[in-house]
């Protein structure tokens, strides 16, 4: 929106609709910006005269080829046709396309300041088909790279691995979490992996590391102690406390008080 582009959101629930609709009024708040969002459960109004439809869901294989061959059926011919998150195969969703080679994944990793978006290719994308999503992309300000559709893709499969080995340091007992932070910490980022993995919801990053251990090898395989902390319910940011406490959407303190994440760490003052 703040690229200029007017943006549709669709569910089959009204309230979850109207609930993402004013959450993004609140984020956003800018009118001009605001103005150029809208809301509806109709499926053909939300794609009517579309350029790209984005399926932004966490439905399942079966359940996004359903959705998106629905879809295909209102769009014109040259509307790009884009498919998120990192645990679907990009192919496998374009395959129950008409026409799968305007089919492509753009991939926004989370939580970033970073501009990065990945361009997913699947094996019936086109050249064409990844010149408008990577035009697309920059017109959002955004920064394409261009990535095959491989379990995880780029930017999930780096981010996963730092996290892992960092949990497993701490379960270890290498160092303090915030002082593994600060050694992961580069020049460029504000948070080192167990920050990120915090924000990211530890739900989130122990159910992405279980598809990846499943769709490629056991060097993604989480340690226990993050499995427990997620039965526990501390999922980082979203809850309160995970690796950190946070307070007004910032890592505040390690989670010293947190025995499912921190007691293994024994022997390590922190200073």
């Amino acid at each position: 929106m703040r690229a200029g582009h007017a943006v549709r959101l669709y569910d089959e629930d009204p309230t979850t609709v109207m609930d993402s609709v004013d959450a993004l009024d609140r984020t956003l708040d800018d009118v001009a910006v605001t103005d150029s969002l809208d809301g509806t459960t109709g499926l053909q109004s939300a794609v009517d005269g579309a350029d790209v439809v984005v399926d932004a869901t966490d439905r399942d294989l079966a359940s996004r080829r359903d959705l998106l061959a629905e879809v295909e059926t209102m769009l014109a011919e040259d509307t790009l046709v884009a498919t998120g998150g990192t645990t679907v195969s990009v192919t496998a969703v374009a395959a129950g396309l008409q026409a799968p080679n305007r089919a492509v994944g753009l991939h926004f990793p989370a939580p970033t300041a970073s501009d990065v978006v990945e361009v997913v290719l699947a094996d019936q994308t086109t050249a064409a088909t990844r010149d408008r999503a990577t035009t697309f992309v920059r017109g959002l300000d955004g920064v394409p790279i261009v990535v095959r559709d491989v379990p995880g893709f780029a930017t999930a499969r780096l981010e996963l691995a730092s996290i892992v080995e960092a949990v497993r340091m701490v379960a270890d007992g290498v160092a303090t979490i915030p002082d593994i932070d600060r050694a992961a910490t580069r020049a460029d980022a504000d948070w080192g992996p167990l920050a990120r993995a915090d924000a990211m919801g530890l739900d989130a990053v122990l159910a992405g590391l279980d598809d990846l251990t499943a769709r490629l090898d056991a060097r993604f395989d989480p340690p226990a102690m993050l499995r427990e902390a997620v039965e526990a319910g501390r999922l980082g940011k979203p809850t309160g406390e995970g690796f950190y406490v946070w307070t007004n959407g910032e890592p505040t303190r390690p989670s010293e008080l947190n025995p499912a994440v921190t007691a293994r760490a024994d022997g390590v003052d922190e200073r």
